[in-house]
């Protein structure tokens, strides 16, 4: 199934379907949670093809005048799958698990030009913040490092999607973050407006 999942060049259905099965073996927790612990490679590979799922966006134009309903515009079938499997993955396996994985994956995708990655990466940080709270928490200076040099990227999306998860992690990441790196996040948030 997992080489269905990775295969670029199948129908997005079939990759959905494929992804499905995965996600929902991961889920088995009296079964198959324990196995997939023991699986860093397997894990690997399926968080990487999750998030290569949030590159499957679109700098629609409707979205930056966006009003609530168009929202998601330039958002695809793909980017949503991504999203949803990204959370219950995480959920179901832990931070334990995925944090060592996607903290790998994330430093890759920060580095590269292309705005779709810097975009990715931070809707997955905020995907996975939830699952992973307890292990993001002890590690909060460079989840907000992270977050906050995205502020001021270039592409207007990136920057959305960095305030988005900075959001996200002051729910998921509760007291500590707030009072840790208040000054220094409204700091940031007021040069984005400033």
């Amino acid at each position: 199934m997992m080489q269905i999942a990775e295969a670029e060049s199948l129908k997005e259905r079939t990759l959905h379907l494929a992804i499905e099965f995965v996600v929902t073996f991961a889920e088995a927790r009296e079964r198959a949670s324990g196995i997939m612990r023991k699986l860093p490679q397997f894990i690997s590979r399926l968080f990487a093809i999750l998030v290569r799922l949030l590159l499957d966006i679109e700098d629609d134009a409707a979205w930056h005048t966006a009003e609530v309903e168009d929202e998601d515009a330039g958002e695809t079938s793909n980017y949503a799958v991504g999203q949803e499997c990204l959370d219950r993955l995480t959920i179901s396996l832990g931070g334990n698990t995925i944090v060592p994985v996607a903290s790998e994956q994330f430093s890759t995708y920060l580095a590269a030009p292309e705005w779709q990655k810097h975009h990715a990466a931070l809707i997955a940080l905020a995907q996975i913040a939830e699952g992973c709270s307890k292990v993001m928490v002890k590690n909060l200076e460079q989840v907000v490092s992270m977050v906050l040099n995205s502020f001021n990227h270039s592409h207007i999306r990136v920057r959305w999607a960095a305030i988005n998860a900075i959001r996200l992690l002051f729910t998921d990441l509760g007291p500590d973050l707030q009072n840790q790196y208040h000054q220094r996040v409204l700091h940031c948030l007021s040069s984005c407006y400033g």
